[in-house]
């Protein structure tokens, strides 16, 4: 009987030992099967590259009604203080030619190009500061061109804030006549400068097609003007995919003197436009 025992668990000590033996060979097949498989399997074709930003372009036609304050002068004559309030802005722009005024935009992802152009013909009246009342007349062919590149910082799908680099050309053709006790007295003169800017530019959307627009700079910095600075917010109504409406108020104001030549004007106004996206 002990004898018998003893064959029946050697028999199972056998049958354990080949059935482990077995679970270990197929263990360490399966995995160079597999492996081997795989290398007759077709390559996986590789993810499709990331689409490249491409270019998208804006041109927004514009009308800023802009009022003017400040100091003009020629050499040769003592600068006078001329002041027009935008209110009565139609009355003293001189309308041949008429005033041109344009900005745009080049982008490609984070990255764009800008330009904003304006030109402008303005009759002012003012008055000369001095010993005796003298009345002046300012006869002004004004063109500012600001241009530059920005970066976008910030773009979460609701706001995107951007800053900015370039500079702003100012073209001025001045006549100024004085009038005084003593006679009439004329100067004319033209200066061409630019200033180096720096800056900054949002949106935020409000929803239903609603949004906000800010924008501001400052430059200058002695290289041309003292100082030379500006500030614009807007209310955005986007009419479609590529017509968006906005009206809202700018300031730009410069302090410019060289040669007798002076130019210290701030203009501020509402301004109106239609920005139109291709």
């Amino acid at each position: 009987m002990k004898d018998g025992k003893r064959g029946l668990y050697m028999g199972m000590i056998r049958t354990l030992v080949l059935a482990s033996a077995g679970t270990a060979a197929a263990l360490v097949a399966v995995p160079a099967i597999a492996a081997d498989a795989a290398t007759q399997l077709p390559e996986t074709a590789p993810a499709p590259a990331e689409a490249a930003p491409v270019w998208t372009f804006t041109a927004e036609p514009y009308f800023w009604m802009a009022g003017m304050k400040g100091r003009v002068g020629v050499r040769g004559l003592s600068p006078v203080d001329i002041d027009v309030d935008f209110s009565q802005i139609f009355d003293h722009i001189d309308w041949s030619p008429p005033p041109v005024m344009l900005a745009g935009e080049a982008r490609n992802g984070r990255y764009a190009l800008f330009t904003d152009v304006i030109y402008l013909g303005l009759e002012a009246d003012g008055t000369s500061a001095g010993p005796l009342a003298l009345s002046a007349e300012v006869d002004m062919n004004t063109v500012v061109w600001t241009f530059g590149g920005s970066y976008r910082v910030v773009d979460n799908g609701t706001a995107t804030l951007d800053v900015l680099a370039g500079g702003r050309l100012w073209y001025l053709d001045t006549d100024l006549t004085v009038t005084g006790p003593l006679g009439v007295r004329e100067a004319s003169g033209s200066k061409t400068w630019v200033d180096p800017i720096i800056g900054v530019a949002g949106d935020v959307a409000l929803g239903n097609g609603f949004g906000l627009h800010g924008e501001a700079d400052v430059g200058g910095f002695g290289l041309g003007a003292d100082i030379d600075w500006q500030v614009q917010g807007t209310l955005q109504y986007r009419y479609s995919d590529s017509v968006t409406l906005e009206a809202g108020y700018r300031y730009l104001a410069v302090d410019y003197e060289d040669d007798g030549f002076v130019f210290d004007i701030a203009m501020q106004g509402p301004i109106i436009g239609a920005r139109f996206r291709f």
